[in-house]
């Protein structure tokens, strides 16, 4: 089961960024299949993990816990919004739909695509928090306390600086029709950057404090 969802987890990250990347060549009919079966295993890794829902009430409500619900909540939200401006664009797509795209419903699917990558890298790094502290324990025997964390604010601080030469954080409020343009290898180097950025934000934010 564990490696159902490890492999459900990993074609929806990698689907999401594809359709992230969508240009025009890429055709919208394509783009539209593509996202119905992101939703459909979106629901598929709801069913998967409905253990994790269940077992909610039980226990205390550590800080953990309540981060994952609330970045969940919130990603249930966004993927909702996606949904709805999708069905609203619909039109443009599908010559079966009623629905033509308004300028606000891909103001909605702009905004919602944004806050979803953003979520679903927080997510991410709720679940490698044990990893990073790991590689942290591997590599005390061959990197010194200086090194390891230089490598790792070094790492961090050129996430960060694709963050805003990306345009996302603009996507995110809607500033600007969107980021910069990019394709192929360049979009999704970047993508995996800002991801990988996103999970030590959360290691640093909710790491032991033991860990070295």
């Amino acid at each position: 089961m564990r490696r159902i969802k490890i492999l459900v987890d990993a074609a929806m990250y990698g689907l999401f960024l594809y359709l992230m990347s969508y240009h025009a060549g890429q055709g919208l009919f394509r783009h539209g299949v593509l996202g119905c079966i992101l939703l459909a295993l979106f629901f598929l890794h709801h069913g998967l993990n409905w253990k994790w829902y269940r077992s909610l009430p039980k226990g205390r409500f550590t800080l953990a816990k309540i981060s994952f619900l609330s970045v969940d909540l919130l990603l249930l939200i966004a993927m909702a919004l996606m949904a709805v401006s999708s069905v609203q664009l619909s039109g443009d797509v599908f010559a079966f739909s009623p629905f033509f795209g308004t300028r606000t419903a891909r103001s909605l699917h702009t905004v919602s695509t944004a806050w979803g990558f953003a979520l679903t890298a927080l997510h991410m790094g709720l679940h490698t928090r044990a990893w990073f502290a790991k590689i942290g324990r591997r590599a005390e025997k061959w990197l010194p306390l200086f090194l390891r964390r230089t490598l790792f604010f070094l790492l961090l601080a050129i996430g960060c600086a694709t963050f805003w030469h990306s345009g996302l954080w603009k996507s995110l409020f809607l500033l600007s029709r969107g980021g910069r343009s990019l394709e192929g290898l360049r979009f999704y180097a970047d993508y995996l950057l800002l991801t990988f950025a996103a999970c030590q934000w959360v290691y640093l934010l909710m790491k032991p404090k033991h860990t070295p």
